[in-house]
């Protein structure tokens, strides 16, 4: 949760100066939480404190309406109130057939980001990105519109998923949430999300080689052990000396020295030869045991 009020607070923080974007926040958070009621009213719920403030400060900014609070419910975490507004209302009821049907209005470069900016703080969850990647937002009845918004605003590819009573966008793909953080410019959790990941390729990468590299021991000592028990049963039997001359030499080479590596056994070779030459001379007496019949 740490890196998710991280990133909200950087939200609510974030003073725009143009009224023009700090409309395009409002009617983020009215896009993602707020809905028309029977009695006409515009009901607004949410569950971060920060954010419950910063829309009502808005509210009040651009419609000039003072926001009723209600009762708080589900132990206080859901903050639910009310107001009336025409403009609000208008935007509302054309919110899924015109204006996410075609570019909103967005009057300069900025709005769009402030526009991500509000759905994600009312609606938003991601995760902390040292554990997985997963970004979510919680849209219910308006999932299917805002998911070919975000295909043709943004370029991102959400999927979808219902859990319990809410209806989800989300994403899983470590650069398609890293993408729509920076459209929200989060430039901050950017920058420590791709730290996350950078550390967890690192580490990746690290346990890949080092398993590789336990896996080659565990294989050289499984071949040793395979040598030594055929040696020694061909030694126990008197078979050495029917070995060629040189693989003779080698045979009773491991012998002597049965905790030694390959590379090492091939620098007391005499001459000294190279560990492939020494490693193809183990094969061949392995060759000559399975034709004299001796049971590995």
């Amino acid at each position: 949760m740490a890196f998710l009020n991280d990133i909200k607070k950087e939200i609510c923080d974030t003073a725009y100066k143009s009224a023009c974007c700090r409309r395009m926040m409002l009617f983020g958070i009215l896009s993602a939480r707020a809905f028309i009621t029977e009695g006409d009213e515009i009901l607004l719920r949410m569950t971060d404190a920060n954010a419950t403030a910063l829309a009502q400060k808005l509210i009040n900014e651009q419609f000039g309406r003072q926001a009723e609070k209600l009762p708080q419910l589900h132990g206080g975490r859901l903050h639910v109130f009310r107001f009336n507004s025409f403009s609000a209302k208008k935007f509302l009821t054309e919110l899924e057939p015109r204006f996410l049907a075609k570019r909103p209005p967005f009057a300069c470069e900025n709005c769009s980001t402030a526009y991500l900016r509000g759905i994600f703080l009312v609606a938003g969850r991601i995760t902390d990105p040292s554990k997985n990647y997963h970004l979510e937002l919680s849209l219910g009845e308006r999932a299917d519109a805002f998911r070919a918004f975000f295909e043709r605003e943004y370029h991102i590819s959400f999927k979808k998923a219902q859990r319990r009573t809410e209806t989800l966008l989300y994403l899983k793909d470590s650069a398609l949430v890293e993408e729509f953080m920076a459209h929200m410019q989060s430039n901050d959790s950017v920058f420590r999300f791709i730290n996350c990941k950078i550390e967890k390729q690192f580490r990746n990468d690290i346990n890949r080689r080092t398993n590789c590299e336990a896996s080659n021991i565990n294989r050289a000592v499984d071949a040793s052990a395979r040598i030594l028990k055929v040696l020694r049963k061909m030694e126990a039997q008197d078979l050495l000396s029917s070995l060629p001359e040189e693989l003779e030499a080698t045979a009773r080479l491991r012998l002597a020295h049965p905790e030694e590596s390959l590379a090492q056994l091939s620098m007391l070779a005499s001459p000294p030869i190279s560990k492939s030459g020494m490693n193809h001379r183990m094969k061949r007496i392995l060759a000559f045991a399975e034709k004299m019949k001796i049971k590995i």
